[in-house]
């Protein structure tokens, strides 16, 4: 990145990136760039590969048929809940995830440029509730070991967004309309995390 040219990012994802439940501009990553801009960065607007009830093996097919032309100055990854929703293993997850996460790798200039996010805790929802929720929960955190090992493995920057989202069992509001995902207050929460992270990443 030159003085003249914007920041190029990349949000690569499921629902919790293309913000399923809230409007395009409430949702994280819209909210990061325009953070990033306000706090004078100059920074184009993303590239989102990410769709509701996406895994990561939908994520990797979506990658290959668009094909973005790196290298990004800032790459983020958060992918596992569908995974995790249909059961599949953390043993089956974490060959999956380290592909997706070398494949962010590729996209970026430096493994610092990469901001890996762990994956929210679904289970406290209303949705989450009713599906064996402790069943869930421990292979969650699970899955959040592997993407938390990986992270540090690779060297990228990693922002754990499980706290703020098991603030729902309390507030209501944290939820969207689908009782499942983020409400608008939640994607700010997690923007909290998200953005100096971001930020350095920049830098």
């Amino acid at each position: 990145m030159t003085e003249d040219t914007p920041a190029r990012v990349l949000a690569l994802g499921d629902s919790y990136t293309i913000g399923t439940g809230v409007d395009p501009d409430e949702r994280w990553v819209s909210k990061l760039v325009d953070r990033l801009r306000e706090a004078g960065e100059s920074v184009a607007d993303p590239v989102v590969i990410a769709e509701n009830g996406w895994t990561t093996d939908d994520l990797d097919g979506a990658i290959r048929e668009r094909d973005p032309d790196g290298p990004f100055d800032l790459v983020t990854l958060l992918i596992g809940a569908n995974n995790c929703f249909q059961a599949e293993s953390a043993s089956e997850f974490e060959p999956k995830f380290r592909t997706m996460l070398d494949r962010a790798l590729g996209f970026a200039e430096e493994p610092d440029s990469v901001v890996v996010i762990t994956v929210p805790d679904y289970t406290l929802t209303p949705v989450g509730r009713e599906n064996e929720p402790d069943e869930h929960a421990e292979r969650l955190e699970r899955y959040n070991e592997i993407v938390r090992e990986a992270a540090r493995a690779e060297g990228t920057r990693l922002v754990d967004v499980v706290p703020t989202s098991k603030r729902v069992a309390e507030d209501g509001s944290l939820v969207a309309g689908d009782d499942l995902h983020p409400a608008p207050e939640q994607h700010d929460l997690w923007l909290e995390r998200i953005v100096p992270t971001a930020a350095a990443a920049l830098d």
